[in-house]
């Protein structure tokens, strides 16, 4: 009972907050990311964390472990790219369907020379070839 009551109390506190979307605010996705390489010593498992924008204001947020435990900072940051490019283009569908407009393409920035070439080279080789298949999809959305 005394967390429903905590739980009120905050609801009560937050009611005039909220996220405006205007009209004139710009119809372009933006988005930040950023991932770490085997943060957690234990488990040996890196962290995805991504913020998209529409406008000014976010519409979509995840801080998530990364499922596979990756074997370098390349493939940890290839793993944080194909999670957004999977987002990214859920976000851009659907924004399309609710303004009935196209999204331009979205930009998905990667710090990491080596995730980079990775993701240009549509070709399994034997630095890639221990990553697992569905993260490849990231190849098919690379602009070359």
């Amino acid at each position: 009972m005394k967390a429903i009551r905590q739980v009120l109390r905050y609801v009560k506190g937050i009611k005039d907050y909220g996220t405006t979307y205007k009209h004139n605010g710009g119809n372009k996705i933006h988005r930040f990311s950023n991932s770490s390489y085997r943060v957690n010593t234990q488990e040996g498992k890196g962290t995805t964390g991504i913020i998209f924008y529409y406008g000014e204001s976010p519409i979509s947020w995840s801080t998530q472990k990364q499922v596979t435990e990756a074997l370098s900072s390349c493939e940890s940051e290839f793993i944080a790219a194909t999670a957004e490019a999977t987002q990214a283009l859920w976000l851009k569908r659907l924004l399309s369907k609710l303004t009935h407009s196209q999204e331009e393409k979205i930009t998905i920035q990667v710090d990491n020379k080596s995730a980079i070439e990775l993701m240009k080279n549509p070709v399994f080789h034997g630095t890639s070839k221990h990553i697992d298949t569905k993260y490849h999809f990231i190849k098919e959305c690379v602009e070359r």
